[in-house]
C-alpha cells in the first residue's frame, strides 16, 4: 500500500519547526505524496488567527512551492472536522487509510492518534532548530525582537511586513 503524509496545522505562521516537520516528511514519501492542511482557514481575525488563509498559503508556496496545500475550515466539533478533513483527502485521489499523519511535537498529533490513524512525531526541537511555536514568532513580532531562526529565510521579509500593515488595524479591533 502507498502511503502519503498529511501535516495539519493552522500555520499562523509557517516557522523553522513546523519546515523541519515539512522536509522530513518530503524526504520520506517524496513531495507528489505530502500535502499540508491549514486549519482554520474560515477563523477571523485575531492575535491567534493573525494572517489570512490565502498569506499563510502563500509563506508556504514560497518556501515549498510544490507542496499541495488545502484549507479546512473549524467545525463546531472534533468528528465533525475529522469527516471533514477524511472528505478532502479523498478529494484529492487520496485514501484515507493510507495516509500518516505528521506532527512536531506529541500535542501535534494526540488528535489523530486517539482517533485511531497512523501517525509520526518529526521532533522539531531536536537541536537544529530553536524551541519555537507560532505563538513566540507573533509575540516577537509584537516586540520587534529578532525572528532570526524562527522563520524560513525565504518568508521573513513577507511575515514582517503583512505584519506591519495589519498590527495597527489590530489594535483598533
Amino acid at each position: 500500500m502507498k502511503k502519503f503524509g498529511v501535516y495539519c496545522g493552522r500555520f499562523n505562521p509557517m516557522h523553522t519547526g513546523h519546515g523541519a516537520v515539512v522536509r522530513d516528511m518530503i524526504i520520506q514519501f517524496g513531495i507528489e505524496n505530502c500535502m499540508l492542511v491549514i486549519g482554520s482557514c474560515n477563523a477571523g481575525f485575531s492575535l491567534r488567527h493573525f494572517f489570512s488563509y490565502q498569506e499563510r498559503r502563500g509563506f508556504i508556496k514560497t518556501a515549498f512551492p510544490e507542496m499541495k496545500v488545502v484549507g479546512l475550515p473549524d467545525y463546531p466539533n472534533d468528528e465533525e472536522w475529522l469527516v471533514a478533513l477524511d472528505d478532502l483527502i479523498s478529494a484529492t485521489g487520496i485514501n484515507p487509510a493510507e495516509v500518516i499523519f505528521f506532527g512536531g511535537c506529541e500535542e501535534d498529533i494526540l488528535f489523530f492518534y486517539e482517533a485511531g490513524r497512523n501517525c509520526q512525531i518529526i521532533n522539531r526541537f531536536d537541536g537544529t532548530t530553536p524551541k519555537i511555536s507560532s505563538t513566540e514568532v507573533r509575540d516577537c513580532l509584537i516586540y520587534g525582537r529578532t525572528l532570526e531562526g524562527m522563520i524560513d529565510p525565504t518568508i521573513v521579509n513577507e511575515v514582517q511586513n503583512l505584519f506591519k500593515q495589519k498590527w495597527e488595524r489590530f489594535k483598533k479591533l
